[in-house]
């Protein structure tokens, strides 16, 4: 007989994806763990997360404008890790992401600081006025560059991978990397900012 917690996140589950059912796309064959997330601060129709076959999916999957996709191939495990995205972020297939990591594709605010003091009133009136705090945030302001991880790459626990990085076939990022700069296939890279410490065979 399941507890009073396990009905209620079951239908907490249930009823996120159908909330979320107009932007996300997932082959029946793949498991979606009890962390998983879908969020879309500026609702959409478009598919915005679509997640291929005989996947394990855990995480938060964020959405903060009305801009950015997550797509994830086949055969792939994403620990509890969260995902934020405003331009794009590519996983390929057998690619293997630990708890605790975030991956993302912007900024969040501009490098002028006169902009961040622009986003801090807008928050608060957004805030004052009862809506989502970024519901009018201006992204045209905000860099943002796409990610892609290929396939057969292993992301160690708690790193953070920064936006416009492509991480090569079949390489690693240590735990508590910092991705800053792309990572060339088969290395094994560690540290902040990451850096090769290994070669691999294929």
């Amino acid at each position: 007989m399941m507890s009073i917690i396990k009905l209620y996140k079951a239908f907490r589950k249930r009823k996120m994806l159908e909330a979320a059912k107009a932007s996300l796309q997932i082959d029946s064959s793949c498991h979606l763990s009890d962390s998983f997330l879908i969020r879309q601060d500026v609702p959409t129709d478009e598919k915005r997360l679509v997640i291929g076959k005989d996947c394990i999916i855990g995480g938060q999957f964020i959405f903060e404008s009305s801009k950015g996709k997550i797509t994830i191939g086949n055969h792939s495990f994403i620990g509890s890790s969260t995902f934020i995205s405003r331009s794009s972020i590519t996983v390929g297939n057998n690619v293997t992401i630990a708890w605790g990591s975030t991956i993302y594709d912007h900024d969040s605010h501009s490098l002028d600081y006169m902009e961040r003091r622009k986003d801090i009133d807008d928050e608060l009136a957004e805030l004052r006025s009862k809506q989502n705090m970024i519901a009018h945030k201006n992204w045209d302001v905000v860099n943002s560059k796409p990610i892609k991880i290929c396939d057969d790459a292993w992301i160690g626990m708690n790193c953070i991978i920064l936006k416009g990085v492509t991480i090569g076939e079949g390489a690693i990022v240590g735990a508590g990397s910092v991705v800053t700069k792309d990572v060339p296939a088969w290395t094994v890279v560690a540290g902040n900012p990451a850096k090769v410490v290994k070669t691999l065979s294929k």
